[in-house]
C-alpha cells in the first residue's frame, strides 16, 4: 500500500525526465527527508520530450548511487497540464524549456521558473541553466549533481524562509 503523499508539489522539469529533472527531484526528496522532514513539499519530475517510461540514464543512476540514491526504478514522463495544474512550483532547467512551457500551458506561467535563478532568488545570473548532461560522460553529471545538490539546498532554504512568514 503506497503512502499518501500531501502538501505542494514541485515539478522539475527537463528535456527527456532522465538526467536533470530526475536527479533534482531524487536530490530534493532525500535532502528534505533527512534534514527537514516537516517541510510540506514534495518533488516531481518530467519532460518535454520524455519517452514514457524511460529509465535514467546510467550516468544518473551512478552518480546519485553513490549518495545512498536509488532511481532505477523511475520512468520518465511527459509534462502535461494535469502535473502543471497539480503543482505549486515548476522550475525548469533551461530558457528554452521555460519558454515552451508558457507558450504551450499559458495559464500556469505564473509558477513557471528557471531553476537556478528561483534557488539562489536572484534576478539575473551569470550561468543560470543547468546543461543537458547526457551523453557528455560520467566527470559531466557528476558536475551537474553537484550543482544541482546545491541548488536544491539554496531551494530548501528558501522553502523554509517562506514558510516562517505564512
Amino acid at each position: 500500500m503506497g503512502k499518501r503523499v500531501e502538501g505542494k508539489r514541485i515539478l522539475f522539469v527537463c528535456a527527456g525526465n532522465t538526467c536533470r529533472s530526475v536527479i533534482a527531484q531524487a536530490l530534493f526528496q532525500k535532502i528534505k527527508e533527512d534534514k527537514y522532514p516537516e517541510l510540506n513539499y514534495y518533488a516531481d519530475s518530467a519532460g518535454i520530450a520524455a519517452y514514457q517510461g524511460n529509465s535514467p540514464s546510467k550516468e544518473a543512476i551512478f552518480c546519485l548511487a553513490k549518495q545512498g540514491i536509488d532511481i532505477t526504478t523511475h520512468q520518465a514522463k511527459m509534462v502535461d497540464s494535469q502535473l502543471l495544474k497539480k503543482s505549486s512550483l515548476i522550475l525548469a532547467m533551461t530558457n528554452e524549456q521555460i519558454d515552451y512551457l508558457k507558450d504551450k500551458f499559458p495559464w500556469a506561467k505564473n509558477k513557471i521558473f528557471l531553476f537556478r535563478t528561483f534557488s539562489h532568488q536572484k534576478k539575473f545570473m551569470k550561468n543560470d541553466e543547468i546543461v543537458d548532461p547526457f551523453g557528455r560522460g560520467i566527470f559531466f553529471y557528476e558536475d551537474i549533481c553537484k550543482y544541482l545538490k546545491q541548488d536544491i539546498k539554496k531551494l530548501i532554504s528558501h522553502l523554509r524562509e517562506d514558510l516562517e512568514y505564512e
